[in-house]
């Protein structure tokens, strides 16, 4: 696992680390971690590791993010597109030279037909309306993903679908993919996760659905974290 310190959050997570059947691997855009040699290290170490790899990349809920962060509403749309686009292509480039036959890449907005997906995130849309403890701990967890100093409840609000959008998959892939198990890999822990796993949410994550930090090794680790948008 060159270049890789695999930490599963939990015991569970070790457990269902240890099965190797599938992953979710996360890649932000318009994060500088998320370099092209980052991006083929953790794919290089994924697809070696586990059956089945999924390769998750933003949706168009990225322009509500940067909003959030002062981009003008006209300009945000255009802005996601381009910078999502970006992304899947450094994902592709890197897949194209490992070569890996059990790699797939998708974004959110393309599990729009997936009735599982659609229906954990209505959920999770009603339980932010309905539960206002819940609303607030994920108004709390879009902050460090939008990255500003000062923001407030109205641009946290702006930030949520992003959230909402990729929170289905890291409490219950294996409901939404057909997995067996599956563990939801990115470089540190997401926000909410830590809440999700030790049970302290209204929603909780499927009993084989794991997660790992992949923290690349100082040998590849990109000098900094140039955005905290994901």
């Amino acid at each position: 696992m060159i270049g890789f310190d695999p930490v599963p959050l939990t015991s569970r997570c070790a457990q269902i680390l240890d099965e190797r059947e599938h992953a979710v691997v996360g890649v932000s855009a318009l994060n500088g971690y998320f370099t092209p040699r980052a991006i083929r290290h953790l794919l290089d170490w994924a697809t070696r590791t586990f059956a089945r790899v999924h390769v998750l990349v933003p949706g168009v809920e990225l322009a509500g993010t940067l909003v959030a962060r002062g981009c003008p509403a006209a300009k945000a749309g255009a802005k996601a597109r381009a910078a999502a686009n970006n992304t899947r292509n450094r994902v592709i480039r890197a897949l194209d030279a490992l070569d890996p036959s059990n790699a797939t890449v998708s974004d959110w907005n393309e599990l729009a037909a997936n009735r599982a997906y659609s229906e954990a995130r209505t959920d999770l849309e009603r339980l932010v309306a309905t539960h206002p403890a819940f609303a607030q701990h994920c108004l709390e967890a879009v902050r460090p993903i939008v990255g500003v100093p000062e923001l407030s409840r109205e641009q946290a609000e702006q930030a949520l679908p992003f959230l909402l959008a990729e929170l289905p998959l890291v409490i219950d892939t294996p409901s939404i993919l057909g997995t067996g198990s599956s563990v939801f890999c990115y470089p540190r822990p997401m926000p909410m996760v830590d809440l999700l796993h030790a049970g302290a949410l209204p929603v909780h994550p499927g009993p084989t659905q794991g997660f790992v930090s992949t923290a690349l090794t100082q040998a590849v680790r990109p000098d900094q974290y140039l955005s905290n948008v994901r």
